[in-house]
């Protein structure tokens, strides 16, 4: 009942308050201890209420469409929240801990060494050495960018509305070029064209909104529409101090 509201409200995903998001371990599925977890707590200018049927309403965050980024220092939670987000679209058995957790997602990350076959890579990828074209690109191999390409745009081909990335699970080369290695490799000598100049399009000409954990490029500052910031699983709205810095 609560995902269903997600569009109607503007929403890209929602968190209950009080849910329990880090798991016992990294291999397991079960919930830390209540002991020892953090229970999730909204910030306040995220706040939403769902009504749910047969259990009154759900208060929690609720992200809004568009770009938004997920940062803060290191083991402080971000890709904790965000593989809760991932598993968003499949109900929770009670106990679960993120059972008023729900989404519309579609998770992307660089898999080295998968196959792809006839997908056009070209909004991301294209003009390869020696004339080389990608409007249906296949390999055997995909490199990590290449990969992370054919896998957004199956996505989008498969209907996605929404697109969750984590930085330590993509291509470093496919999700950024710094200034510096810009003024040393010109536009016209590399193939890809960086996700960062390509998020603000995806949302704003086909309304898919990108959810992405971020530690080491503030560059993603400039494009973003919301910015969260976890510190000991705490989240915070960090939109305006970010933009401050950008």
């Amino acid at each position: 009942a609560a995902r269903s509201q997600l569009a109607g409200r503007g929403l890209v995903a929602f968190v209950a308050d009080g849910s329990v998001l880090p798991r016992a371990t990294g291999a397991s599925d079960r919930p830390m201890d209540a002991a020892s977890a953090v229970p999730f707590s909204s910030p306040p200018s995220l706040r939403v209420t769902l009504p749910v049927p047969n259990a009154g309403s759900l208060t929690g965050m609720g992200l809004p469409r568009g770009v938004t980024l997920i940062v803060g220092g290191g083991f402080h939670g971000k890709s904790t929240l965000l593989e809760a987000l991932q598993v968003g679209v499949y109900d929770k058995v009670s106990g679960d801990g993120r059972e008023g957790v729900v989404t519309d997602r579609m998770a992307v990350r660089a898999e080295d060494g998968r196959a792809v076959t006839s997908v056009d890579i070209s909004p991301f990828i294209d003009h390869l050495p020696f004339g080389k074209r990608t409007g249906a690109f296949t390999t055997a191999d995909a490199s990590g960018s290449t990969s992370q390409a054919a896998s957004i745009i199956e996505a989008l081909e498969g209907g996605a509305s929404a697109l969750l990335l984590d930085e330590d699970t993509s291509a470093t080369n496919f999700m950024i070029r710094d200034a510096r290695m810009q003024a040393l490799v010109s536009a016209d000598r590399e193939p890809i064209r960086p996700f960062i100049t390509r998020v603000r399009s995806l949302w704003s000409e086909r309304g898919v909104s990108t959810v992405l954990v971020v530690g080491g490029s503030g560059d993603y500052f400039d494009v973003a529409d919301t910015v969260l910031m976890l510190h000991e699983y705490s989240p915070s709205d960090a939109t305006a101090a970010a933009k401050d810095v950008a």
